[in-house]
């Protein structure tokens, strides 16, 4: 199916409904994103606004931004990957999924690099522009908008986590992602490195015990139907782009680049005030449905020492540290040697 789509899509490229357009053209910008849209989902919030922005500052007659939910178009890694390659114009993502073509977007991935949201709004609003040019030079593909959902808490439908100790009794799906994986090992776990569109049918049958994910995605994505407890550590605060093709947006009309730069930049402020809202939305609804919140984990100092410990392992997977030591220096900290 989803093969038939990109065919299609193609199609439309070759025979003239084509983004690499002259100002006169109506400019239509395929977004593909993973997630089912709702109040609640921060991917449908991006698009909504974004769409608000851009097409009320440019008439729907000059451009038009079609969302392409809930995995239609592929998987996250595959959206990645058919934007550098103009199939689509834009996509949403976990940024520990864009790192495995921008090995530099492993900063983000570091476990525990940001102590709160506030933390990584300040780095990227400090180091926008460096992030960019390093992305760019690795895969083509640069930021439009960076969100956070907040951070990835532990759910399991085996038994409370509150210590190590339980966690090595828990089963944990992780992306395929090596310093997720590698964080999971530091703790003493063996977990299970599963693509997104796997993981509700892995832990439905217990393939797994459980997944992390914040708030909102185990909300939107209905993990209390089969996921009874919630263990809240600060290792992984969700982060993620909204990425474009840097030539695809250098070929339109520069007012239009004005345009979906500034409303970018604008959309990734408000997604801030947005976060709040649908966390605690998500924190009551999930409580409604019976999921046991166990709190912060009693020895996080020990999640803590053991997840940072490791970064420099990673080191030489994210190969270009630029971004790494930008963050740092944002932060006032040293790097881990």
């Amino acid at each position: 199916m989803r093969a038939l789509t990109v065919l299609l899509l193609a199609c439309c490229l070759v025979t003239g409904i084509s983004a690499h357009a002259e100002a006169s053209d109506k400019i239509i910008v395929r977004l593909s994103h993973s997630n089912t849209p709702s109040d609640m989902d921060p991917y449908h919030t991006i698009v909504t606004k974004l769409k608000s922005k851009v097409e009320g500052a440019l008439g729907t007659d000059r451009i038009e931004i079609q969302e392409y939910p809930a995995g239609q178009l592929g998987s996250e890694d595959r959206a990645f990957q058919d934007v550098q390659q103009g199939i689509v114009q834009m996509a949403i993502l976990a940024v520990n999924n864009a790192s495995v073509f921008a090995p530099s977007l492993g900063a983000f991935d570091l476990p525990y690099i940001f102590k709160s949201v506030e933390e990584f709004d300040k780095c990227v609003d400090e180091n926008w522009d460096v992030i960019n040019e390093n992305m760019e030079k690795e895969c083509g593909n640069i930021a439009l908008v960076w969100h956070s959902q907040g951070f990835r808490y532990i759910t399991n439908s085996k038994m409370p986590i509150t210590t190590l100790a339980d966690l090595a009794k828990v089963k944990i799906r992780v992306p395929n992602n090596p310093q997720m994986i590698g964080v999971y090992r530091a703790w003493g776990t063996e977990p299970v490195p599963l693509a997104w569109d796997e993981t509700f049918n892995a832990v439905q049958q217990r393939v797994v015990d459980g997944q992390d994910n914040p708030l909102v995605s185990i909300a939107t994505n209905r993990f209390y139907e089969i996921q009874k407890y919630i263990t809240e550590p600060h290792y992984k605060l969700w982060t993620g782009p909204l990425v474009v093709n840097a030539s695809w947006l250098r070929s339109l009309p520069k007012d239009v680049q004005d345009v979906l730069v500034k409303s970018g930049h604008e959309v990734t402020v408000e997604m801030r005030e947005e976060l709040k809202k649908q966390e605690a939305m998500s924190r009551q609804f999930l409580k409604d449905k019976g999921m046991v919140f166990c709190g912060v984990p009693t020895d996080e100092d020990q999640w803590m020492s053991r997840a940072m410990a490791i970064w420099p392992q990673f080191y030489p997977q994210i190969k270009n540290m630029a971004i790494v030591e930008a963050f740092m220096k944002t932060l006032g900290r040293e790097l881990p040697r």
